[in-house]
């Protein structure tokens, strides 16, 4: 691999919407080249081996398996999430228990746990917080983030054996200036949680998309 290549890739990781421009055919490999070298990934003298690394460069694509995936993408939109981020404590874990028996998902209350290396997050209806009181008062919270909503992409089983779906969602997001708080995956599904303000533009991408492989 070049050193053109290496700084275009990683030019790429913090660019991913010119990659989607080009592969749609919005910019051709010449003119790239040449914005390429005003970002400093080459010299001024080096546009035919920029042209060239362009013309060799494998650009991600999406399999038709996984344009199929994509169809068939069933979308939910939770409001008024808490996520709660704990220091990480062995009796913290061990009391949860309480809270797990609290709740209820049969009428859809929301609670998810996730227990890291060195913090325990814990997500919930805004209107249940009072539940999580004691905790509060026993134990260290690093973070606690308001108006948080979650949206559930719930794909087609077969979502398991694909490769890229959880790129190509991030990407799409993050070009359109979608800022996501949290992610948690529960395959096939795939939970987004984000500020409110985000809602709207990352639904409206997300039909997009499913327009796109339609």
């Amino acid at each position: 691999m070049s050193q053109i290549e290496q700084e275009f890739r990683l030019f790429l990781s913090k660019n991913p919407e010119v990659e989607s421009c080009y592969q749609e055919g919005l910019i051709n490999r010449r003119s790239l080249a040449r914005y390429l070298i005003k970002q400093g990934i080459a010299k001024s003298n080096q546009v035919d081996a920029v042209i060239a690394m362009l013309r060799r460069f494998q650009f991600k694509e999406i399999s038709k398996k996984n344009k199929d995936i994509f169809k068939g993408i069933k979308t939910q939109v939770k409001d008024n999430i808490i996520i709660f981020d704990f220091e990480k404590e062995k009796e913290l874990v061990r009391k949860l228990d309480k809270l797990i028996a609290n709740t209820d998902y049969d009428k859809g209350d929301t609670l998810k746990i996730v227990v890291g290396s060195g913090s325990v997050k814990l997500f919930i209806d805004e209107k249940n917080e009072a539940k999580v009181k004691d905790l509060l008062k026993m134990f260290k919270v690093k973070n606690k983030y308001k108006n948080i909503s979650e949206i559930s992409l719930m794909f087609d089983d077969k979502v398991v054996d694909a490769k890229g779906i959880l790129c190509s969602v991030t990407k799409e997001l993050a070009v359109n200036d979608v800022f996501i708080t949290e992610l948690l995956t529960a395959s096939p599904e795939l939970l987004i949680y984000l500020k409110e303000e985000f809602v709207v533009k990352a639904y409206e991408v997300l039909k997009r998309m499913q327009k796109w492989f339609s």
